[in-house]
């Protein structure tokens, strides 16, 4: 892990190359030229999407705080330790991000009306997945190619990363790789 620096910083956007990194098994590494997002489970097509085709649709930009569930966490500790801002708070970024609507992808896949939940997954060696509710993923998620008009660096989850606003940052699964329609979390 690594803490965006806040004290450093003017302004609302935090440069792409100061944003937090939280992993659980290091940053894969991962060819863009081979990678894809299947959409599959509770729809009518199952769909495959390599990065090539994703960067043909409609893209929209969002300014976004993403933040670590553990942000701020030392604050919990029976003794205030001697740190500083960004030890305590740092694991908190505010970005551009662009990417597709996820309702335009499931649109075209087809959602089945008894899908109620979403499993994302991420090509990490942890495969990390997370639950989110189809209305959420309908409202206001992105598959983000983009931040601050570079590509997703590598770790923050290139070559896709999910952008769900409002969540805990673990739920903007990295490395995005696979979109589970579900009945249940």
């Amino acid at each position: 892990a690594s803490r965006t620096p806040l004290q450093e910083l003017e302004g609302t956007i935090t440069p792409s190359g100061l944003h937090f990194e939280r992993h659980h098994n290091g940053v894969p590494d991962i060819d863009p030229a081979r990678h894809q997002l299947m959409i599959h489970g509770l729809v009518k097509r199952p769909l495959v999407f390599t990065m090539e085709a994703l960067s043909r649709y409609p893209m929209e930009s969002r300014i976004a705080f993403i933040e670590c569930a553990g942000n701020s966490g030392a604050l919990n500790a029976p003794k205030a330790a001697p740190l500083g801002m960004a030890a305590i708070h740092g694991l908190l970024g505010c970005e551009e991000w662009t990417g597709v609507k996820l309702s335009a992808l499931l649109d075209e896949a087809g959602v089945d009306p008894s899908a109620r939940w979403i499993v994302a997954e991420g090509g990490d060696s942890c495969a990390m997945s997370r639950s989110i509710p189809l209305s959420k993923a309908m409202d206001d998620t992105l598959v983000c190619l983009y931040q601050n008009g570079e590509r997703v660096r590598p770790s923050n989850g290139y070559p896709l990363r999910l952008l769900v606003p409002g969540f805990e940052g673990n739920m903007n699964v990295k490395w995005l790789r696979r979109l589970e329609l579900t009945t249940g979390p």
